[in-house]
């Protein structure tokens, strides 16, 4: 079977162009396969970032057939009928092609303060996190961001309002929060509880949920913020 692979095509400064492709696909032909056979056999300038080619560091993150996806886990044949296009991620800066830069992602990322503010910096000994904590009740399943982008370049409030935080960055937030280690939960909160960037700029479209390449409910992790913070007590362990 032929697919015709559609590049979004572009430089420094210039305008994209469509530029397409013609490859033969066997079942198991991943996306990120195409463009290293397109690149080594029909055309060696076309750019795009790559690095486990197992979707642990997310890195070849682009926009295929208009959805936000990693190229090295999708597979061409899942994709429906001959025609597939391959852009960069939007909300993002064009570096060339399919590699964009993702500075404005960890520019939001910074603002929750994501390193750990330990209680106890000087201490020797290992910190527990008791089994029953709200950290352990509320963060199965939100451990595993790959900071890929994905649903930054999937949230509709980004297309607006480019200073909203982002689901990535909340959800790292949902971490150090409820962290019983961490110290910082006040300047959090109050960043988190902004009325132009923070939680409450989501308009829960769950767009980010649909593209998260693990499965990360993010939402559910804007809307704990919201819940507790209505409550205006502070109180987070529930």
């Amino acid at each position: 079977m032929n697919k015709r692979i559609f590049i979004s095509r572009s430089g420094s400064g210039s305008k994209s162009r469509w530029q397409n492709y013609t490859l033969e696909c066997s079942p198991e032909l991943t996306v990120l396969d195409a463009l290293f056979s397109i690149q080594q056999q029909q055309d060696p300038t076309i750019a795009f970032r790559c690095s486990c080619r197992v979707g642990m560091c997310g890195t070849c993150g682009m926009q295929i057939n208009g959805v936000s996806r990693l190229a090295c886990k999708t597979r061409l044949t899942e994709l429906d009928g001959k025609d597939v296009f391959l852009a960069p991620l939007p909300h993002l800066s064009v570096i060339r092609d399919l590699v964009i830069s993702l500075a404005p992602f960890f520019e939001q990322w910074r603002k929750i303060l994501p390193a750990m503010r330990s209680r106890d910096p000087e201490s020797q000994e290992l910190a527990v996190v008791p089994e029953d904590s709200a950290y352990m009740r509320h963060t199965a399943g939100k451990r595993d961001c790959i900071t890929c982008g994905l649903c930054f370049s999937a949230c509709g409030v980004l297309a607006t309002n480019k200073h909203y935080l982002g689901p990535a960055a909340i959800n790292k937030a949902l971490l150090r929060v409820l962290d019983p280690r961490d110290t910082a939960r006040a300047e959090r909160l109050e960043i988190l509880d902004s009325s132009q960037d923070g939680v409450w700029r989501c308009h829960t479209q769950m767009n980010c949920v649909a593209v998260c390449p693990k499965g990360i409910d993010l939402t559910e992790s804007i809307g704990f913020f919201k819940r507790r913070l209505l409550l205006r007590n502070g109180e987070l362990e529930s």
